[in-house]
């Protein structure tokens, strides 16, 4: 397989994240609204730890870096609260 093979099949790895991304913000969205009927706070610490927990140890099993991996999820996480913040009018995302 030659090169630029390879970097296509990377392209298109790259394009589903991001397309898998998108579908968490949406996700994001429909939660912030069920924690606006339960009047829950956007932040939640112990779902936060067991999310970060969670893909910490698939990815030691996976055998890919878990601390890389934690500080995607960190990003993931933070991308997520914000969406939820803006759904819920506090946010700054258009």
């Amino acid at each position: 397989m030659s090169l630029d093979a390879v970097r296509n099949e990377i392209r298109e790895i790259d394009e589903r994240i991001i397309d898998l991304i998108a579908e968490r913000q949406r996700l994001a969205a429909r939660i912030a609204r069920l924690k606006q009927e339960d009047g829950l706070p956007i932040r939640d610490g112990p779902q936060r730890k067991a999310v970060l927990d969670r893909v910490f140890t698939h990815a030691v099993e996976s055998r890919i870096d878990p601390v890389a991996v934690r500080n995607i999820f960190e990003i993931l996480i933070d991308m997520n609260e914000e969406r939820q913040r803006e759904c819920s009018g506090d946010g700054n995302l258009p």
